[in-house]
């Protein structure tokens, strides 16, 4: 009896289990921090099937088709993976822990990813959520102040592209910008790049991070990284965005009765009668009358998706910018695909291919400067004829100023750019240890531009009187220009990736690699095939504006091929750490480069760095002080090739008699030099760092000299006429040195269940200095030119590059005329007089930001600020007779009855260019101030998140230069730091809103 009843007891709960066992259900549950603030985007899988999700906004995820006994791993980015075993239980609550080694695995390097506590190098990360904050057409426009070391300049014009420099300028006449790599494609710029498809920016500064690429990472890198697609259940977000933008700053002009006042004291200091009524019909401000309320809009999609074996990312976006000046209007259409395939085991297949396509109505930002100096009294148009008044609008003859009101009206240009990068890569896991990247990246771009100029119009418009009978016949009734720039890059890397450790502490890791590129261009960028073509007499309508549609005769074009430039290059890595204290880096690059002549077409470029992680050692292990501490260093040297081309232009034109009848013929000649050993320059760089983490690295941060020598900087020379050749000559003549300091800090806390905040700063110190001029044939080059005859600018051995050279005024005469330093004594005012007075970079700059988040409510600030440069105001000292002045200027001018020692008469004459018009360009700015709200939703919704916000961009500046704006691009000869036909500093306020679905 005992044996039955056992026996049935034992068929019983043998029955029950494998009853139990093959039911499932379905188990719910949440991810968190160790602060129980949820994880969204976290991978939940049950292990060994294809049972998985991704945590939604609060962390919720849900798994069905589970069994007891089945065991889910929770991974997430920066935290420990955890493990759960399912039991009878159908919700669950998984907190993880950080993981500082795994969040430093992210960090983006040349050809690989490394962690950012292994690292020797200096390398600044700039992520999503700081890019997309501080809305712009330009993905580098929104990160000024966010990374230090990294001077950002934008322009206030929609579209335009930013000068970016990484720890100072480092040459004169070769290519400053620095090289971008998106998705490992190499590209000029990421004017083309939605900053909302962007996970992080990695700015690589120094040799140990940088001489992986050779003779093009002398002026720094910046790599992107586009975002992903990943498995688990579909994802939709919406962002859009909409907002109004107005001037920054505007300069108070002189009004009517003030213009007239000036004009006829500086008629009389001429010996001239005075022309002008004090009581004037007309008041125009011409800066309204060109300005308008610009608008800025965003609007965006992005999908992601997937599964095991396929993860996908598609967006599509479209940017639409209207200007303040009237009729400058830009937008942009992006569209991105990336997909990742695991196509058999150890094999995986991706793509990234993205589509730009923008769309420019160019309007002259002279229209500025003619603006600012056109007097008041005269108005727009003529009442009685409805045309314009001023310059080519009047006979009048008050001063040689155009209508800028005109100057738009007929200035008629489209711009449409399309731009196409694609990056397909296979990546193999070889064995254990490595692995194998292969990848191809290509980019290509079509400009098209069209130009209408309306000549009768413009003829008509030039004087009210005229009529059409007075207009040549033989003259063209309009002109269309037209013009079409096509380029392309491909390049293709192979490398391996070896990694091994022995004994747990002894990690190495070896990264060896091949580089091959082709691209059309010149000076090492994407400037290729170029044709012009003119045609007279099109139809007026913008619809017919294309070649065929004008006169037969005659046909006009222009063009060139390009110059297709070929690189070929090899690179090594070494990496080693000792139980992740202490730190070895390696490397090198051959790199060999079609556009140089034989002898010169291949280089050598290298890096070594050391690291020591002190807060790894015993004596701070366990330490509730120090959370980290690592001391690093390193040296190298890097190259650019971005210079100047040898080629020698042949000169035509020169007839000379020849023969026994002495016959004219057409001569040519070559009459200029080039050096055949003209080459990349080459930067050495040596900088030493200290990071930092206190009290669980709430307060964080970096410390880094760098010392950065240019020893090759190509410098015009001009040799004696005995070498029978005129002109300058580019040589490899002079050492250029940037050296400075870098400061980055960062405090982060949580006060209770509710409320985080955190802030943060960064401070560069950076002092630029042609140091040495190496050729003794060194041409003092000039420039700054301001229109009017006048220099502002002088590159000589000793002074910074771009430093002002002018006269020094040190008062006012009792004439009211300027006085200036007669430095040679020799009793007459020019070029041997002047001095220099410090240049257009900064000597130090620097952001800063402030963020908090209270339950739904999030807050942030960001600023940056620069001091230590100067401006120098070209449209106040550009002056011939009778232009408008600054109210300013009127109020405190010298006169008999209020004498000054500072403000000279008024006068009609072009200024001698000096300190007088040389103002600094400190100035502190209030980047982006936003507000925003996530609506409490209910669980059942199909939305998942839904945020509000507002966004205040440049609210508030306070400037020590009285111009438009003191951030002015270009380069060190021409107009950076000049403010002559520049584009004003514009404030938006915008209003946006983020969906997830």
């Amino acid at each position: 009896m005992k044996v039955k009843l056992f026996l049935a007891c034992a068929f019983f709960m043998t029955f029950i289990s494998m009853n139990y066992a093959q039911q499932t259900k379905t188990v719910n549950g949440v991810v968190t921090d160790a602060n129980d603030v949820p994880l969204p985007g976290a991978e939940v899988k049950v292990i060994g099937k294809e049972i998985f999700d991704v945590t939604d906004f609060d962390g919720n995820f849900t798994l069905e088709n589970v069994e007891v006994g089945d065991v889910f791993r929770v991974t997430f980015l920066g935290f420990a993976a955890q493990e759960i075993e399912v039991t009878t239980s159908s919700d669950y609550a998984v907190s993880l822990t950080e993981d500082t080694g795994q969040l430093e695995e992210v960090v983006i390097v040349g050809y690989g990813s490394q962690r950012k506590q292994d690292l020797t190098g200096s390398i600044s990360r700039v992520s999503t959520e700081e890019i997309t904050r501080q809305p712009a057409s330009s993905p580098m426009q929104s990160i000024q102040g966010r990374a230090a070391g990294v001077q950002i300049t934008p322009s206030g014009a929609p579209g335009s592209t930013p000068d970016v420099f990484i720890r100072g300028l480092g040459t004169a006449f070769g290519g400053q910008n620095p090289l971008y790599v998106v998705d490992g494609i190499l590209t000029d710029n990421i004017d083309n790049i939605n900053p909302n498809d962007i996970t992080n920016i990695d700015i690589l500064k120094d040799a140990s991070s940088l001489a992986i690429y050779g003779n093009r990472g002398a002026n720094g890198v910046i790599i992107v990284t586009t975002k992903k697609g990943k498995a688990g259940a579909t994802e939709i977000n919406i962002e859009s965005s909409y907002g109004i933008k107005s001037e920054l700053r505007k300069v108070k002009m002189a009004d009517s009765r003030s213009f007239a006042i000036y004009s006829n004291e500086a008629l009389q200091a001429d010996g001239d009668d005075p022309r002008f009524s004090e009581n004037q019909e007309f008041n125009t401000d011409w800066f309204d009358e060109i300005t308008r309320s610009g608008s800025i809009s965003s609007n965006n999609l992005s999908i992601t998706a997937g599964s095991e074996k396929v993860r996908t990312f598609f967006s599509a976006g479209y940017y639409e910018e209207e200007g303040i000046l009237k009729g400058n209007d830009f937008n942009r259409l992006t569209l991105r695909s990336n997909t990742e395939f695991d196509l058999v085991e150890r094999i995986k297949f991706s793509q990234q291919v993205s589509a730009a396509l923008s769309d420019e109505i160019p309007k002259p930002f002279g229209a500025f400067n003619n603006a600012y100096k056109q007097t008041p009294i005269i108005p727009v148009r003529y009442p009685q004829g409805n045309e314009f008044a001023g310059k080519f609008g009047s006979s009048t003859g008050i001063n040689n100023v155009g209508n800028p009101v005109r100057d738009l009206f007929y200035n008629n240009q489209q711009q449409k750019n399309l731009r196409l990068q694609g990056t397909f890569t296979i990546e193999a896991d070889i064995a254990d240890w490595i692995d194998f990247t292969s990848r191809f990246g290509i980019e290509t771009e079509y400009f098209r531009s069209r130009s209408f100029v309306p000549n009768l119009d413009l003829f008509l418009s030039g004087d009210p009187t005229r009529t059409v009978d007075d207009y040549s016949a033989d003259s063209p009734k309009n002109t269309l220009i037209t013009t079409k720039n096509n380029n392309y890059r491909w390049v293709l890397d192979n490398f391996v990736t070896l990694n091994h450790s022995l004994n747990d502490v002894h990690n190495f890791k070896l990264t060896l690699g091949t580089t091959v590129e082709e691209l059309l261009g010149s000076n090492g960028i994407m400037n290729g095939e170029y044709l012009r073509g003119v045609r007279y007499n099109v139809p007026p309508q913008s619809d017919f504006w294309f070649l065929n549609n004008g006169d037969e005769e005659p046909q006009l074009s222009s063009g060139r091929s390009g110059n297709l430039i070929r690189l070929n290059s090899y690179f090594a890595r070494a990496n080693y750490d000792y139980d992740s204290k202490y730190l070895l880096t390696a490397t090198i690059r051959r790199d060999g480069s079609s556009q140089f002549q034989e002898g010169n077409k291949w280089g050598n470029f290298f890096s070594v760095g050391a690291g020591w992680v002190i807060s790894e050692e015993e004596f701070l292990l366990g330490s509730e002080t120090i959370s980290f501490l690592k001391l690093r260093g390193s040296f190298g040297e890097l190259g650019n090739q971005n210079v100047p081309l040898n080629i020698l232009t042949f000169a035509t034109g020169l007839n000379y008699p020849f023969g026994p009848d002495e016959s004219i013929n057409e001569g040519g000649t070559i009459n200029e030099l080039i050096d055949p050993a003209l080459s990349w320059e080459t930067t050495e760089e040596f900088d030493i760092g200290l990071e930092f983490g206190f009290l669980e690295n709430k307060l964080s941060g970096e410390i880094d000299y760098y010392n950065r020598l240019n020893r090759n900087a190509i410098l015009p020379v001009e040799l004696p006429d005995a070498f029978g050749f005129s002109g300058t000559t580019l040589t490899p003549a002079g050492q250029v040195r940037n050296e400075g300091v870098e400061i980055v800090l960062n405090w982060s806390d949580n006060i209770g269940e509710d409320f985080s905040y955190s802030i943060g700063g960064n401070l560069t110190f950076n002092n630029n200095e042609l140091e040495k001029v190496t050729n003794q044939f060194f041409a003092e080059n000039t420039g700054g030119s301001i229109g009017n005859g006048q220099i502002t600018k002088k590159v000589v051995e000793g002074q910074p590059l771009g430093s002002f050279w002018l006269l020094d005024v040190t008062g006012v005469d009792e004439n009211g005329q300027f006085i200036y330093d007669d430095v040679d004594n020799s009793g007459t005012i020019n070029d041997a007089d002047k001095k220099f007075f410090g240049a257009y970079t900064p000597k130090n700059f620097g952001g800063f930001n402030f963020s908090m988040n209270y339950k739904n409510w999030d807050f942030n600030l960001d600023g940056y600020g620069n001091w230590g440069n100067y401006v120098y105001n070209g449209k106040k000292a550009n002056r011939f007779s009778n232009e408008n002045i600054e109210q300013e200027v009127f109020d405190n001018r010298w006169t008999p009855q209020n004498p000054s020692n500072t403000e000279p008469a008024p006068f009609n004459a072009v200024p001698l260019s000096s300190d007088y018009y040389l103002e600094k360009g400190d100035f502190l700015r209030i980047n982006n101030i936003t507000l925003g709200y996530t609506l409490p939703l209910a669980e059942e919704l199909f939305i998942r998140n839904a945020r509000v916000y507002f966004t205040a961009q440049n609210p508030v500046i306070a400037q020590a230069y009285s111009g438009y704006t003191p951030e002015i691009p270009g380069g060190p000869l021409s107009n950076a730091g000049v403010e002559l036909n520049a584009y004003p500093s514009t404030q938006s306020f915008i209003l946006g809103l983020n969906l997830s679905l």
